[in-house]
């Protein structure tokens, strides 16, 4: 049995203080996104809200090499985000956001675009994100996912998918619009505020019991933003897993 010396212990000790609690942060959700994927033998993962390809890149990182379908509808985002998909055969990427309906909608681009939303931002909400500030707006084309999911999928066989949600404040609309192929989703994370920073997002309790009334159920929890003290926590990744994923497998 292998033993940890004393010696290791110290220079452990003084050597984790050094290191930035972020850090730790980002390992741990790599972990968890790492093991959920392979234990749900995830083959596609939908991408909504791609921004500039930062996700899909880290699903490479990690180690998936499943297809990843990403949609960014914020034309200088989703420029970038072609570009880092281009030389990647497994990475298709659309330019459009998903939503309940199909139709041609205005968003908010702020001055961070990754904080880009429908929505409007709350004052109080900038505080602590400064970026989250609308600098321009943009039409875009919003679709439903189950109206466009077969096209995007391009006759892939059997496909196992996971459904990764960052819209700010928007997600439960993607799902409204989801609502035929809900059933093919095995797992989904969505980004969840227990502090809402946009005028008329869901809390957290109302997207948490929205979710679980279509099926899904929490397997876990991962900070994305904290208040500046470190201690409180603004923004979640909450993982879920669709309930009915042991008749998905036996089909």
């Amino acid at each position: 049995m292998h033993r940890i010396s004393r010696y290791s212990i110290i220079t452990a000790s003084k050597l984790l203080p050094c290191v930035p609690l972020e850090w730790w942060h980002g390992l741990r959700n790599r972990a968890v996104l790492k093991d959920v994927l392979k234990k749900l033998a995830i083959n596609c993962v939908l991408d909504v809200g791609g921004n500039t390809g930062q996700y899909g890149r880290r699903l490479r990182q990690i180690g998936y090499h499943g297809h990843i379908i990403s949609f960014e509808p914020i034309m200088a985002n989703y420029e970038i985000l072609k570009a880092s998909a281009v030389k990647d055969e497994n990475w298709s990427v659309f330019p459009y956001a998903l939503g309940a309906v199909n139709e041609k909608k205005e968003i908010n681009v702020m001055a961070a675009t990754d904080l880009s939303s429908f929505l409007v931002p709350r004052e109080d909400s900038q505080n602590r994100f400064k970026q989250n500030r609308v600098e321009r707006k943009e039409q875009v084309q919003v679709w439903r996912l189950d109206n466009i999911l077969d096209t995007c999928l391009d006759m892939r066989a059997h496909p196992r998918l996971y459904l990764k949600l960052d819209t700010q404040g928007f997600d439960l609309s993607v799902m409204e619009g989801a609502q035929n192929i809900i059933p093919e989703i095995l797992g989904l994370q969505t980004e969840i505020s227990l502090h809402n920073i946009y005028h008329g997002m869901p809390s957290f309790l109302e997207s948490i019991s929205k979710f679980q009334s279509y099926g899904f159920d929490v397997i876990d929890f991962v900070t994305l933003t904290r208040e500046r003290d470190k201690l409180s926590a603004i923004e979640m990744d909450c993982i879920m897993v669709n309930r009915n994923l042991k008749q998905h497998n036996e089909k």
